[in-house]
């Protein structure tokens, strides 16, 4: 369940442009790259981009930047956050942190030393969510925030006990800045029961 300090993230997982997703799931755990950088528990904004420019040739500032970004987000991660991973246009995966920041010296050849542990949540098809939610996870940022769609995640993590008796269910989204609906409905409900049921709305 959320709380009012509960974070969001997308993440890919291509450290050095690598798929690690598999390795996610088997250690428990999401990683940027960039790893020659060391610790950067404590550090600063200024001494992350630092670390950065002193080990790695970023094309320009702007590259430069959104790693520091990520950075910064990968640090702000605390307990009880959830990232959401999506995977080969098919999949999305959910996570829930179980750690702080780790820099784990192990890992450092695979390009995933900096880390947060995490908790498998749950795996669903892109087709299960809406076109709104799919394109926000579309981006090409490594690593961004999803705070603004804390709602509709948490819809997802906690779908409706309906599948979980054995009632075979289709759930069907549509959102947008404004305005947001999500029905789930069982399989067998015909259109005299869907009519019925907007008529008690009052709408």
């Amino acid at each position: 369940m959320k709380t009012n300090s509960t974070q969001y993230f997308r993440l890919r997982a291509f450290p050095n442009l690598e798929d690690h997703y598999e390795d996610f799931i088997k250690h428990n755990f999401v990683a940027l790259g960039w790893p020659n950088t060391g610790n950067l528990m404590g550090k600063s904004k200024e001494e992350i981009r630092a670390a950065l420019e002193k080990m790695y040739q970023f094309k320009n500032n702007r590259a430069l930047g959104l790693a520091v970004g990520f950075f910064m987000r990968l640090l702000s991660m605390k307990k009880g956050d959830i990232i959401v991973i999506p995977h080969d246009n098919k999949t999305i995966t959910f996570f829930e942190v179980t750690s702080t920041y780790i820099y784990d010296e192990t890992f450092r050849d695979n390009h995933m030393a900096h880390q947060v542990k995490t908790k498998f949540l749950k795996k669903i098809s892109v087709s299960d969510i809406s076109l709104t939610f799919k394109k926000s996870i579309d981006t090409m940022a490594t690593l961004t925030s999803l705070n603004k769609y804390a709602d509709v995640i948490e819809d997802i993590l906690n779908e409706k006990k309906t599948k979980k008796i054995g009632i075979p269910t289709n759930t069907f989204f549509s959102d947008s800045h404004s305005k947001k609906i999500i029905l789930t409905i069982s399989e067998n409900v015909d259109r005299n029961d869907l009519e019925m049921f907007i008529d008690t709305l009052h709408i």
